[in-house]
């Protein structure tokens, strides 16, 4: 069985989000060629390495949730799978990237598979901050720094799902020493050395 019909029965979408989805891995094949969006090593293993990936942090937006921001946006892993798979529109996502290029890949995404989803053309430090729910990122900085980047947009309702490597240990003691927070490690499900991490409470010390 080919990978993409492994991860579609394994993530059992919609016949909506089946076709939104294979739009967006069409649009980034094609785009792939212009620029790069993800490493040209990972194009063959394209269905698990980020589709799956991003999807397995779907389970974890609450009800409560309604606006998620994902920082440094990149290709749109996570924030444009949880986007199709959010076939009722019930989220307000809204992307960071300051690459120009990724940006117009981006809102072409959005706009020929109909998302939910908003693209800020900017740096993080830059952002005008707002009320944010849940806040993503994957493969874009160390915990501690990706904390900082966070840190404007979080509350007290606030929570963090960053999806990180076989260091996500080493990570969280050295954030520890700058911030107090509750942390869940969450195995993923596409990498035995993969950890979820679950952020919450987080504060300055």
């Amino acid at each position: 069985m080919e990978d993409r019909d492994i991860v579609l029965k394994r993530l059992n979408l919609s016949s909506v989000s089946i076709q939104k989805m294979d739009k967006y891995v069409e649009i980034l094949r094609e785009e792939q060629l212009k620029m790069n969006l993800v490493g040209s090593s990972t194009l063959p293993v394209l269905w698990i390495r980020h589709i799956l990936d991003s999807a397995q942090l779907f389970q974890f937006i609450a009800p409560s949730d309604k606006v998620i921001l994902d920082l440094g946006s990149g290709a749109g892993f996570p924030a444009l799978v949880l986007a199709v798979m959010d076939i009722e529109k019930k989220y307000e996502i809204h992307l960071i990237e300051s690459d120009g290029k990724k940006c117009s890949f981006l809102n072409k995404v959005i706009k020929e598979c109909d998302l939910r989803a908003f693209v800020h053309y900017e740096r993080i430090e830059k952002m005008e901050k707002f009320d944010v729910d849940l806040i993503t990122a994957r493969a874009l900085a160390p915990l501690d720094k990706l904390i900082k980047y966070a840190y404007p947009f979080i509350s007290s309702k606030t929570r963090c799902l960053f999806m990180k490597g076989a260091k996500a240990d080493e990570e969280i003691n050295q954030a520890s020493k700058k911030y107090r927070f509750h942390a869940e490690r969450i195995p993923s499900i596409t990498s035995h050395e993969g950890t979820v991490i679950l952020l919450s409470e987080v504060k300055k010390k």
